[in-house]
């Protein structure tokens, strides 16, 4: 089935923990192209240093959407003080654009709020419209500067449904 017409279940937390996680997350950052890899990661990061990062990466929970049986999205939680998380997204290229990306962060922005999160911040280039468009429509503050871009989300703002 063409990549546009591929369905999608909806977004599920990954079972397990970090140990269980390392494999999905290599495999899928693997899977990015370099400029979905240059997005996800502020750099144009190359296989090896792929690998290094997925060693190093400690999010609290992972969001992961499954298309034509195989996970091709994730969202990563890291959790700090006080009520505040951190949000990084990533869908593979054959499957952006499609409203994948959407849900898979509405159901990250209520795992989050579920966790007890009241702030979320992601960080990301310019370029990145589709991270742009996400959000302004969650209603949250954009700042740029020097190319990449930092937003701010009020999750007690946001509609119980988002």
């Amino acid at each position: 089935m063409p990549a546009d017409l591929a369905p999608s279940a909806p977004p599920f937390p990954l079972p397990g923990a970090l140990p269980d996680w390392r494999g999905t997350l290599k495999a899928h950052y693997l899977r990015l192209g370099a400029w979905s890899r240059r997005l996800r990661f502020l750099a144009p990061l190359g296989d090896a240093a792929l690998d290094r990062l997925v060693e190093t990466t400690r999010p609290d929970a992972v969001i992961a959407t499954r298309i034509d049986d195989r996970i091709r999205g994730v969202l990563e939680l890291f959790f700090g003080p006080e009520g505040h998380v951190e949000i990084a997204i990533s869908i593979e290229d054959a499957y952006q654009g499609r409203g994948h990306g959407r849900r898979l962060f509405e159901a990250g922005l209520r795992e989050a709020r579920k966790r007890g999160a009241r702030t979320a911040d992601l960080y990301f280039a310019r370029d990145n419209t589709g991270i742009r468009r996400l959000v302004e429509r969650a209603e949250g503050r954009i700042v740029e500067q020097d190319g990449e871009c930092e937003a701010f989300i009020a999750l007690d703002r946001l509609p119980r449904a988002a």
